[in-house]
C-alpha cells in the first residue's frame, strides 16, 4: 500500500472536523437510536473480531491435526520397520534352526508388518505397495531357501539367502525413505502450525486494541451529546423547585432531551395549580370516606408499610380501640388474639401470627377465622396498586351454622338411601318365594287341567303363569338394579368360549325372536378364541339386547355380530353389535334411553310392556366389567346397540360407574373466565379426559353460549369485568331452558354458602386440583344419563 502526501497531511484537523459532524449528526437523533447504533458498532466489531479469530483458530485447528496425523503415520513408518527387522531375525533363524515356532513368529511378524502397511497407504500408498510386495517376494525366497536348507541343498539354499537378503535391503531403504519424509513432513507442519499461532495471537491483539480505540472514541461521543444538554435541563428543573420560573430552560426537540425540556415547560405552567389538586384531592377523600361508611361488611384500607389509612365505622365496632389510623397491622392481630381469645387452628400465638402476616402480604383469597364466642369472621384482602392493602370482614356466622345444617342433612340422605337400597334388596328377595310357588303350581294346575281335559281353565291358568314370570322379571332386574345402586354388584372373572357365549345365546334367543315373525342372523368373526370376564354378566346384556330388539320389530331382521377390536387406550377388546330393523328411535328418545325406569317415551310401556331396566342394567354391567354400550339409531329404520369389553377384565379403582364422559351435546362442558391462562389450564385438564370443552372470556358471552350450545355442565368464574358469575348464575337457574344445567363454581371468592343457595352444584376454591374439578364434575354432571335424586 502506497501512502500519499495527502494522506498523510493534517490527520488532527480531519479527525477533529469529522468528530464533530458525527456530534451534530447524533444530537438529530433520539437517544435509544444513539445508544443503539453506538451498542450497533460495537456488537459488530466484536462480532467481526470473533469471526477473524475463530477463522484462524480453525485454521491453525487443522494445522495441528494434520501435523498430529503426520507424527502417527511417523510412528507407524518406525513400528513397520522393526516389524520387518523382526520377520528378517525369524526368517534367519529358521533358515539355521528349521523350528517350526520361528517360522510361526515370522509369519506374525510379517501380519503385524501388514498391518502398519495398510495404515502407511494413507500417507504414501506407492511406497507402502512398494514394500509389500518386496517383503513378499522376501518371505517367498527365504522360505525356499529353508526348503532348499531342509532337502540338504545348501548350495541352493546359500544361493536363494542372498537374492532374499537383496529384497530385503530393498524393504529397509524403502522404510528408511519413507520414515525419512514422514520425519521431514511432520516437523515441518509443526513448525508451520506454531507459526500460524504466533501470527493469529498478533493479529488478535492488533484488532483488540483497534477495536477498543474505536468503541472508546464513540462512547465519549454518544456522552458527550447526551450529557451537556441533561446538565443544562438539570440546572433549569433546579431553579424550578426553588420557586424561579423565569429560568432558560433549552428548546424543545424532537428527541428525547426536547421532550424533557417540554415537559419541564409544562411543570412551570401547572406548579400554580398545585393547591387547587390539593384542595381537589381533600374532597375527593371525603367523597371516599362517606363511600367506605355505606359498605355493610368491615373495610380497612392499609398502606405500603401496613398502616391503617383508613376504616369505616363497622370494621370499628368491630375492634373497638384497635382501629386507630397509623397503627401497624401486626400490632393489630397481636392484640385481637390477646383480647378476642381467636381460635389458633392448634398453633401456638405467635406461628399463627407469623401465617396471619404470610397471608395478609399475599392478599390472595379469602381467611376464615372463628373466636371462641362462636362468631366465624370472612377476611378477604386485596392490593392496592400503590402496594397497600384492601381488608373485608364480614361476619359469616349465619352461614357457617346454615352449613352445618346442610352437612348433617347430607349424612342423613346418605343413611336414607342406604336404608332404601337395603330395603328393595330384601323386598325382591322376599317376593321372589311367593312368585316362584305361584308360577310353579299354575304350571301344576295348566298340566293337571290338560290331563282332566278341562280346557276352558288353561287359558286363566296361562295368564296367571305368564303374568308371575313377568313379575319376577321385573323384581329380578329391580334387585340387579339396586345391587349396582348399593355397589354391592360383584364381577366373577373366568374364561370362556366366546364362540361357545355366541352359540348359547342366540339359540336361547331364538325362539323369542320368531315370536314376532323376526329373523335372527348371527355372524360372528372366526377365530375369536377365549376371554376372561364375568361370562353371566355379558349374557345377559346379550339377552336384553336382544329381547329389546325382538320387542320394538316385528317381521324384521336381527343380527347378532362378534368382532375383535382394540380401544383407544390400546386395550385388546370384543364388540358385540345387536342390529335391528325396527322402529327405532330419535334424538330426544335416544338421551333417556339409558336413564333407569324410563323408557322412549310415555306411549311405549304401554305398548310394549317392560320397566325401563334393562338397558340401564346392560350398561351399568358393560361399564363394570371395564367397556360401555353405545347406541346408533333413527326413527323409522332401527337400531344398532354396540357393547364394548375388554378381553381380559381388570379391577380399576379409580373410575367410577357411570361417570364416563360421551361424545356428543351431552358431553360438552362450557367454561367461563376472564382469565386466558385459567381457561387454558381447565379446558386442557377437561379436555384430557374425554370431555368436549368450549370457553367464554366474560358472562355475556357464557350465557349467550350456554343457550346455543345446551351444554352438559358448566365451570363459572364469579370475577368478571363485564357481568359478573353471581348475575351469570341467577340468570341460568332463571331460564326454563337452561335451569337443569349443573354449574360448578370456580372462583378466588370463598362464598360457598351463597353460590349454593342461588342454585351452584359445587363450589370450588381457585387454585383448584384438576383431579378435584373432574371428581366434582363426575359427581355433578354424570352425562350418561344418570343421577339420584332424593324427594
Amino acid at each position: 500500500m502506497t501512502l500519499t502526501r495527502k494522506s498523510l497531511g493534517a490527520p488532527e484537523a480531519s479527525s477533529k472536523h469529522g468528530a464533530r459532524r458525527v456530534a451534530r449528526y447524533l444530537r438529530r437523533r433520539s437517544i435509544p437510536v444513539r445508544v443503539a447504533a453506538l451498542s450497533a458498532v460495537l456488537i459488530l466489531a466484536f462480532i467481526a473480531t470473533n469471526a477473524i479469530v475463530i477463522r484462524e483458530l480453525s485454521r491453525n485447528s487443522d494445522r495441528i491435526t494434520a501435523a498430529t496425523e503426520l507424527f502417527g503415520h511417523l510412528e507407524t513408518a518406525n513400528s513397520a520397520a522393526t516389524s520387518f527387522g523382526e520377520v528378517r531375525y525369524w526368517m534367519t533363524d529358521l533358515a539355521v534352526s528349521l523350528l517350526t515356532i520361528s517360522e510361526r513368529n515370522a509369519e506374525q511378524a510379517r501380519a503385524d508388518l501388514g498391518r502398519n502397511l495398510e495404515r502407511l497407504e494413507v500417507y504414501d500408498p506407492e511406497i507402502a505397495e512398494e514394500i509389500a510386495r518386496e517383503t513378499d517376494s522376501y518371505m517367498d525366497t527365504a522360505l525356499q531357501a529353508v526348503d532348499a536348507y531342509t532337502a540338504e541343498n545348501r548350495v541352493i539354499g546359500n544361493t536363494l539367502l542372498a537374492q532374499a537378503r537383496a529384497h530385503s535391503q530393498v524393504v529397509e531403504e524403502k522404510l528408511a525413505q519413507l520414515v525419512q519424509h514422514l520425519h521431514d513432513d511432520a516437523w515441518a507442519a509443526r513448525a508451520n502450525a506454531i507459526a500460524a499461532a504466533g501470527n493469529a495471537v498478533r493479529l488478535w491483539i492488533i484488532i483488540a486494541v483497534a477495536v477498543g480505540l474505536l468503541g472508546l472514541s464513540l462512547t465519549v461521543i454518544v456522552f458527550r451529546s447526551i450529557v451537556l444538554p441533561l446538565q443544562r435541563l438539570n440546572k433549569a428543573i433546579g431553579s424550578i423547585m426553588e420557586g424561579r420560573f423565569d429560568v432558560d430552560i433549552p428548546p424543545s426537540g424532537e428527541d428525547e432531551i426536547g421532550t424533557m425540556a417540554k415537559t419541564v415547560t409544562l411543570l412551570r405552567d401547572n406548579i400554580t395549580e398545585r393547591a387547587r389538586l390539593e384542595d381537589e384531592t381533600r374532597r375527593q377523600r371525603q367523597v371516599i370516606e362517606t363511600a367506605v361508611e355505606t359498605i355493610s361488611e368491615g373495610f380497612a384500607l392499609f398502606d405500603s408499610d401496613d398502616r391503617l389509612l383508613l376504616a369505616n365505622t363497622r370494621f370499628k365496632a368491630m375492634y373497638p380501640e384497635l382501629a386507630e389510623p397509623g397503627r401497624r397491622f401486626e400490632d393489630m392481630i397481636r392484640k385481637v388474639i390477646a383480647r378476642e381469645n381467636a381460635t389458633l387452628d392448634g398453633l401456638e400465638p405467635e406461628e399463627w401470627v407469623l401465617r396471619r402476616l404470610e397471608h395478609h402480604r399475599r392478599a390472595e383469597g379469602f381467611l376464615e377465622q372463628q373466636y371462641d364466642d362462636g362468631r366465624w369472621m370472612q377476611i378477604s384482602e386485596r392490593r392496592t396498586p400503590d402496594n397497600g392493602t384492601v381488608s373485608v370482614y364480614a361476619d359469616i356466622t349465619e352461614l357457617k351454622n346454615r352449613q352445618d345444617e346442610l352437612e348433617a342433612a347430607k349424612d342423613q340422605a346418605d343413611s336414607a338411601s342406604q336404608a332404601k337400597s337395603q330395603f328393595v334388596a330384601n323386598m325382591s328377595h322376599e317376593l321372589r318365594t311367593p312368585l316362584n310357588a305361584i308360577i310353579g303350581y299354575s304350571e301344576m294346575l295348566i298340566e293337571e287341567a290338560e290331563d282332566l281335559d278341562q280346557r276352558e281353565f288353561v287359558p286363566d291358568l296361562e295368564k296367571i303363569r305368564v303374568a308371575g314370570k313377568h313379575l319376577l322379571s321385573l323384581i329380578n332386574d329391580i334387585l340387579d338394579f339396586s345391587k349396582i345402586e348399593a355397589g354391592k354388584m360383584e364381577v366373577l372373572a373366568e374364561t370362556f368360549s366366546v364362540e361357545d357365549l355366541v352359540s348359547q345365546v342366540s339359540t336361547t334367543i331364538s325362539p323369542l325372536v320368531a315370536k314376532n315373525g323376526n329373523t335372527l342372523t348371527v355372524n360372528p368373526d372366526a377365530g375369536l378364541g377365549t376371554m376372561r370376564s364375568d361370562e353371566t354378566k355379558i349374557r345377559q346384556i346379550l339377552f336384553n339386547l336382544l329381547s329389546n330388539a325382538s320387542k320394538f320389530t316385528k317381521a324384521g331382521e336381527i343380527t347378532l355380530a362378534a368382532r375383535a377390536t382394540v380401544d383407544a387406550a390400546g386395550v385388546d377388546c370384543l364388540e358385540f353389535k345387536v342390529t335391528d330393523t325396527g322402529i327405532g328411535m330419535t334424538h330426544e328418545q335416544k338421551d333417556r334411553l339409558f336413564q333407569a325406569f324410563t323408557q322412549a317415551e310415555a306411549s311405549t310401556s304401554r305398548d310394549y310392556g317392560g320397566t325401563g331396566l334393562g338397558l340401564t342394567i346392560s350398561k351399568r354391567f358393560a361399564q363394570m366389567l371395564g367397556g360401555d354400550v353405545t347406541v346408533d339409531t333413527e326413527i323409522g329404520k332401527g337400531s344398532t346397540f354396540a357393547v364394548t369389553v375388554p378381553r381380559n377384565y381388570s379391577e380399576r379403582e379409580d373410575e367410577p360407574v357411570g361417570n364416563e364422559p360421551i361424545d356428543g351435546e351431552r358431553g360438552l362442558v362450557l367454561v367461563v373466565d376472564d382469565e386466558p391462562a385459567a381457561r387454558k389450564v381447565l379446558a386442557d385438564a377437561l379436555s384430557g379426559e374425554g370431555y368436549r370443552v368450549v370457553t367464554a372470556a366474560g358472562g355475556k358471552e357464557g350465557l349467550r353460549l350456554a343457550r346455543e350450545m345446551k351444554p352438559g355442565a358448566i365451570v363459572l368464574d364469579i370475577i368478571m369485568p363485564d357481568l359478573d358469575g353471581w348475575a351469570v348464575l341467577r340468570a341460568v337457574k332463571a331460564d326454563a331452558e337452561l335451569c337443569d344445567i349443573p354449574v360448578i363454581l370456580v372462583t378466588v371468592m370463598g362464598d360457598r354458602e351463597m353460590g349454593l343457595a342461588l342454585g351452584a352444584a359445587e363450589h370450588l376454591t381457585k387454585p383448584i386440583e384438576s383431579e378435584e374439578l373432574l371428581r366434582v364434575l363426575r359427581r355433578s354432571a354424570p352425562f350418561d344419563g344418570t343421577t339420584d335424586i332424593l324427594v
